[in-house]
């Protein structure tokens, strides 16, 4: 796999939030990319499962109401790898407001962006 693969799932899971120190840390850059992007409306890192796996992976789920948006998952990955490695993968899901909603129900976001009132 390269470093951003493009792949379609019928069906995944969210099954929690991903957090420790090391995510913690991920987290804030993605947090400080995040603020200077206003496509990005809400961001979760979760655990998923994808078409009833009894595996599961790591996603930064993106709550982006214009779709899917390559140049945002460069930059994402660019932090990741500098962090994590390039032998290392992140899923980046892109999802729906029904996703975001399944999301809520088992993981807090961690970045929600503020429009701003004029």
């Amino acid at each position: 796999m390269s470093p951003l693969d493009n792949f379609n799932v019928p069906q995944i899971q969210f099954l929690g939030e991903q957090d420790g120190v090391p995510e913690r840390q991920l987290k804030t850059k993605f947090i400080n990319l995040f603020k200077k992007n206003d496509k990005i409306k809400t961001a979760f890192l979760a655990i998923v499962s994808y078409d009833d796996a009894k595996t599961y992976s790591i996603a930064l789920c993106l709550d982006v109401p214009t779709g899917a948006d390559e140049e945002i998952a460069k930059q994402i990955w660019k932090i990741f790898s500098s962090m994590f490695g390039t032998h290392e993968h992140l899923d980046i899901v892109f999802v729906s407001t029904h996703q975001v909603q399944q999301l809520l129900n088992v993981c807090k976001p961690f970045y929600f962006h503020k429009a701003e009132i004029r």
